[in-house]
């Protein structure tokens, strides 16, 4: 039977430089902030869900996605002119007529769960 290794308490540590330390760390956060600021230049402009194969990654429907006749993934076909207005913009006129049929159907629906009493005392 082999000797069991010594644990880590007993291992003494090195001692750090807080000098080289700071420097790993400035030249981490350098490298870290050209590699945020390039990706946020690219957000700009570029589908975030396209690879660098220009393959689709997202797991949901796209309107630029196309299967590929090659191998059977999925392509994105996105010219690189972002709008998310219509993700957030309505038709006013198609708003309010979903308020006035939603508004109806409760009242419908409220009518229908009521009693027959409580129904002629309303008119």
């Amino acid at each position: 039977m082999s000797k069991p290794d010594r644990s880590i308490k007993d291992k003494p540590t090195p001692k750090i430089d807080p000098e080289a330390h700071r420097q790993r760390i400035d030249r981490l956060s350098a490298i870290f902030s050209d590699i945020a600021g390039h990706a946020e230049e690219l957000s700009k402009f570029r589908c975030p869900y396209r690879d660098r194969l220009d393959r689709c990654t997202g797991k949901f429907k796209c309107r630029n996605q196309k299967v590929s006749p090659d191998d059977d993934l999925l392509v994105c076909l996105h010219d690189g002119q972002f709008d998310y207005r219509s993700a957030w913009e309505t038709d006013p006129e198609s708003y309010g007529r979903a308020k006035a049929r939603i508004k109806k159907i409760k009242k419908v629906s409220a009518e229908r769960r009521a009693p027959p009493s409580e129904i002629s005392k309303k008119d």
